[in-house]
Parts: C-alpha cells; sequence; structure tokens
C-alpha cells in the first residue's frame, strides 16, 4: 500500500507532496496510509486453514470460534 500523504510533526504541515517546501528541512517526515476496510475469511477459507493445519474433522462449533476470533479482531482494529 502506498502512502496517501506526509506529515511533519515538527510543525504540524500534512501534504500530498513529500518534497512540499512546507515541510521543515530537517523534520521527520511520516507517511499516512489510507486504513484499509476489514476483510474477513470465508467459510471455505477457514475450513482450508483448519484442515492444512492437522484438524481431523470440521464442525460447526469450528466455524463459530473461528467468526468470534474475526469479530473479537475486527473490533480490536476498528
Amino acid at each position: 500500500m502506498k502512502p496517501v500523504a506526509w506529515y511533519d510533526p515538527s510543525n504540524g504541515v500534512v501534504s500530498t507532496d513529500r518534497d512540499s517546501p512546507l515541510f521543515t528541512p530537517l523534520g521527520q517526515l511520516w507517511s499516512l496510509y489510507p486504513k484499509g476496510e476489514w476483510v474477513g475469511l470465508t467459510d471455505k477459507e477457514i475450513k482450508h486453514i483448519y484442515s492444512s493445519h492437522g484438524g481431523q474433522s470440521y464442525t460447526r462449533g469450528i466455524l463459530n470460534f473461528a467468526r468470534h476470533v474475526e469479530t473479537e479482531l475486527k473490533d480490536k482494529n476498528t
């Protein structure tokens, strides 16, 4: 993912131009990235991950557990 803007914390300037003359000469630039949209796993992906890591039989309980973990991760990332 490419940065969409840069921020100079020494003077608070934000610009989409990395070479902006408003940035201080010795200022540290921080890259700013767009926030991505959450993309969850499909049931098929969960089944594949489970079976490829030694899972024996796939049950509905495993899917419910995976969805719960996914919800918790989403909450932490928003």
